[in-house]
């Protein structure tokens, strides 16, 4: 049985759903064990295209801030090797407070996007320091609260650059560092060359920028600011950065709220986003992310909470599903509150699994659930299971996907008549190629084959034929790696002609707009 969901893991994936979950699986395709015929589905409507934002580490090799630091944190070096900085000798903002004697503090540089050439970066700061310059930087003067050094990157894998803090003064150290490329607008927030290529999408997804897989406690007072010196720590990107790039780029944004987020912090990212969002945008909000797949801890931790409470009849994926659709219904009251005189411009998603609808109707008929759901979201990935495949396998892959896109969305149809049953938009979080494989000589023959723009084509045509509304791509941009080839492009810059998905998508916004 082929199950389908997005997971970071090299093996194959294993989904728990449960007994009854694959019971339903069992049933035909066309019309969904509870019988709701999908061939009474309304007519698709005007498919609305978006993207999943990468994470702002610097190996997904997208300049996303004009100033380079921001898509690091501070190391801790003792001679050779860089642990992470203990967190007593950073402050709140996670400027480094003091080095202990042989220690320095290590500080990778975002590249920015090609094509790759000398660059040359200016640098200011506030308080006392020292730093140095390694990898493809190299220092060229200093002087009091400002630097300068040069960039001569190649666009080899894995290659980087940073600084190095070899000396801070406790009493005022050095912080609020900035270094941008020379002749960049000193105010600008976000590089000009991310907005661009953002241009056309409508709704940006901010997963992998606000952390949620972590699954840590997220409070309000603990939360990231627009100040801090990383935008990529436990608590990932700020809300007003955020809000912001939606404004910027004229997207519609969708957040995430932490499965372990207090109301407090759940109800002051309400009262920002409410505030701060552009009066013609609306925000999408979801509970978690595929608190559905065990392979993620707020879904495991949301099975434990649900047997624990006696729901599902102790059947583990029925508690998991009734557990999430309460957490769901906790979080979405308090966003109904905080957008109360503009409900129009809030969309409560629920999530569920493409390839279990059994999922999503038991979601949907819980409680009160439907009451605070506004659309239904789904993943339909195209998969292939690759074990033990290599680069002779190329052909026969692509010759296989056509047969595996039909049954993906014959999945999502039937998720789709779940929601039409209960009133519901049908969306997908994300969506897009499902091909992973460790063999990096396979993944890349495949991501890099023209073929692949005629499998988004086909992809992108189905989504509109037999679904419309919302499909937010996954993802971003991303070099290839064992865990997966999920970007639109392996770097920032690249040519177009050279990612063929981007190719298909560019084509696609140009058709719809």
């Amino acid at each position: 049985m082929q199950l389908r969901g997005r997971t970071f893991l090299a093996s194959s994936v294993f989904l728990a759903i449960g007994l009854a979950g694959l019971v339903a699986l069992g049933a035909s395709r066309m019309t969904f064990a509870g019988g709701v015929d999908t061939a009474s589905l309304p007519p698709p409507g005007e498919t609305v295209l978006g993207l999943n934002l990468f994470g702002l580490d610097t190996f997904n090799r997208q300049q996303v801030f004009a100033n380079l630091i921001a898509h690091s944190e501070w190391m801790s070096s003792y001679g050779e090797g860089w642990t992470a900085m203990p967190p007593q000798q950073l402050d709140r903002l996670g400027w480094v407070k003091y080095l202990e004697i042989g220690q320095t503090a290590p500080r990778p540089l975002i590249l920015p996007p090609a094509p790759f050439r000398p660059t040359t970066v200016q640098c200011t700061y506030d308080g006392s320091g020292e730093l140095t310059a390694g990898g493809v930087a190299s220092m060229r003067s200093q002087s009091e609260r400002s630097l300068i050094f040069d960039l001569n990157p190649t666009g080899a894998e894995g290659e980087g650059g940073w600084l190095e803090l070899i000396r801070t003064d406790p009493g005022d150290p050095l912080r609020d560092l900035d270094c941008r490329e020379r002749g960049l607008d000193a105010t600008a927030r976000f590089h000009p060359e991310f907005l661009a290529f953002l241009d056309g999408f409508r709704v940006i997804r901010f997963l992998d920028w606000q952390r949620v897989n972590d699954n840590r406690v997220a409070t309000w007072d603990g939360r990231t600011l627009p100040e801090s010196s990383s935008q990529t720590g436990a608590m990932g990107a700020s809300i007003e950065d955020m809000v912001d790039l939606a404004n910027a780029v004229g997207a519609d944004p969708w957040f995430l709220m932490p499965y372990r987020a207090d109301d407090d912090y759940v109800r002051n990212f309400a009262r920002l986003v409410r505030q701060r969002l552009d009066p013609e945008r609306v925000a999408y909000v979801e509970l978690g992310n595929e608190i559905w797949n065990t392979t993620f801890d707020a879904a495991r931790q949301a099975q434990r909470e649900g047997l624990a409470l006696g729901l599902g009849g102790g059947d583990p994926s029925t508690a998991q599903a009734q557990r999430y659709a309460q957490q769901h219904v906790r979080v979405m009251r308090i966003w109904t509150e905080e957008f109360s005189d503009e409900p129009q411009r809030l969309v409560r998603v629920a999530a569920a699994q493409n390839a279990n609808p059994y999922l999503a109707n038991i979601m949907l008929e819980y409680a009160d659930t439907a009451r605070w759901t506004d659309a239904l979201a789904v993943a339909p990935y195209v998969w292939l299971d690759l074990e033990g495949r290599d680069v002779s396998d190329v052909d026969g892959i692509f010759a296989a996907i056509p047969a595996e896109l039909a049954e993906t969305f014959d999945f999502a149809e039937q998720n789709r008549a779940i929601a039409v049953q209960h009133g519901k938009r049908l969306i997908a979080y994300e969506g897009g190629q499902h091909l992973v494989t460790a063999d990096l000589n396979l993944a890349r023959a495949l991501q890099r084959d023209p073929r692949m723009r005629g499998v988004y084509a086909d992809y992108l045509g189905a989504w509109r034929a037999r679904m419309g509304d919302a499909l937010v791509l996954y993802a971003s941009t991303a070099p290839i790696s064992e865990y997966g080839s999920w970007g639109l492009r392996e770097y920032a810059g690249q040519p177009e002609a050279d990612a063929p998905k981007l190719q298909a998508v560019r084509a696609e916004l140009g058709r719809r707009g």
